[in-house]
This record gives structure tokens, sequence and C-alpha cells, in this order.
């Protein structure tokens, strides 16, 4: 099985724990069914209040966002309010830089009221998964082990994704997925894209799986646009997390016209 150069290992851990994500999802169709009514913006309809709970790694927490507002949730909450079916909207922020799926566990057991009253949750999890694989293994990188960790990263989503749904059946998921920040200094190593790709199209496949539910692909935005990241090349400025927002936005813009 081919084996990754020290090149591709010393780039990638010098980002540290929270690198994070990106895909291009391919084959499966995006599924956005069974959206409440509650969750439609109708410009006609009475303005109501929103509760959004955001929680997972470094992006919801909004590390490289210089203006320190929240990175994509604050940029997502201005989009909402501008729309005049929303009079407001509470967002609970539970984001941790550095957090691994099965970190989150002791986050929702924390919140287990907020989670109950949101409309929204907002996710961002699976760079530092990736992370760990890296580290764990530094010499010995395959593609197959990489593989075999998703499929373990799978099913501890969809565990995750039971409990949400045990505490909470009516809110609207959102999964933003990972994004790729290795393609322009390893553009010559085509495993990386691969290995993003696979780990996406297993996160969606578990969203698949549940109603009320949105995977939001982030992959092309960062895709050789080097003017979206930080200082440290792996988190998104503030115009990358905007984009995400918009990308967020569209997403479930689009849900409320099926």
């Amino acid at each position: 099985m081919k084996k990754w150069g020290l090149l591709f290992l010393s780039l990638l851990l010098s980002g540290g724990c929270s690198a994070t994500e990106a895909m291009k999802m391919e084959n499966i169709p995006l599924r956005q069914i069974g959206l409440p009514s509650r969750l439609i913006i109708d410009q006609d309809f009475i303005p109501r209040d929103w509760n959004v709970v955001a929680f997972g790694d470094s992006l919801t927490e909004g590390v490289g966002d210089q203006d320190h507002q929240g990175g994509y949730v604050f940029d997502l909450k201005e989009k909402l309010l501008h729309n005049k079916g929303v009079r407001s909207v509470t967002v609970t922020n539970l984001g941790k830089r550095g957090l691994r799926l099965s970190q989150l566990k002791d986050v929702i057991q924390s919140h287990e009221q907020e989670i109950r009253e949101a409309d929204m949750m907002l996710i961002t999890i699976g760079g530092n998964d990736i992370m760990k694989v890296v580290r764990s293994h530094l010499f010995d990188l395959t593609y197959d082990l990489f593989e075999k960790n998703q499929k373990s990263f799978a099913a501890k989503l969809d565990r995750l994704m039971q409990s949400l749904r045990a505490l909470n059946p009516h809110a609207t998921i959102v999964l933003v997925g990972v994004y790729n920040p290795f393609s322009s200094p390893l553009q010559d190593v085509p495993e990386i894209d691969e290995v993003i790709d696979m780990w996406n199209r297993g996160s969606q496949a578990v969203l698949s799986k549940y109603d009320r539910t949105i995977f939001v692909d982030v992959k092309d935005l960062f895709d050789n646009r080097d003017d979206l990241l930080y200082d440290d090349q792996f988190h998104p400025n503030e115009l990358g997390y905007e984009k995400i927002a918009e990308r967020v936005y569209e997403h479930l813009l689009g849900s409320m016209e099926q």
C-alpha cells in the first residue's frame, strides 16, 4: 500500500490540531427532506424568534476571525436577521478549538435544555479526527488507514445524530463539511483530496438517513483560495467565514423551496 512522504507530514502537522475540512461531494444527493414548517422564512408570516445552537470545533468557535465576532455562526445570524420572517435569533455557541467527535458527547450532556429548545443546530466536526489519524501514524499513513478511521467516525456520527434526535425530533440539523487547506502546498499529492472526499461522503451518507438534516459542502469555496485563509493557512479568515455562512444560508433557502 502506498505510503506518503515526510513533506506531506510536516506540512500537515504544521497547522496544529484544528486543521480542517473539505470535499467534493459526488454521487450522493443532498438530503433536505421533511423540513418543519416552523423553519420556513415566509415574509408574509408574522416574524418569529429563532433559537440556534452551534457546537463543534474551531470553525464553530470562529478561530481565525480577527473581528472576534464568532466566525460563520455570527455571519449566518446576521443573514437570518435581514429576512422579514425573522424577528430575532438567539445563538448558543458551544464551539471549542480542538474538539473531536467523541468529545461532543460531554458538550451535549451539559446543554441538553438548549438543544431541546433549538429550532436549528449547526455543527462543524471532523478535522481534528483526521489530524489524530495523522499524528498517531506519522510513518505509516495509507488511504486504507484513513478509510478505516472514517468508518469509525461515521458510526460515532450516527450515534450523535440519534442522541440529538432523542432530545429534539424537530430541529433542523446542519453539518458543515470539512474543507481542504492543503490543496495549494500539496497540489502534487492527490491522495489528500481523496481522503477528504471520502470523509465527507461518509458523513453525508449518515445524515441522509435522518429527516430535517442538511449537509453543506464547502470544499469548493476554498480550492486554491489562500485569500480565504487566516495567517495559519488552515482556519478561515473573516472572508472565508462569510463564504461559509453564505453557503449555509443558500442551503437553508433551497430547502424551504422544496
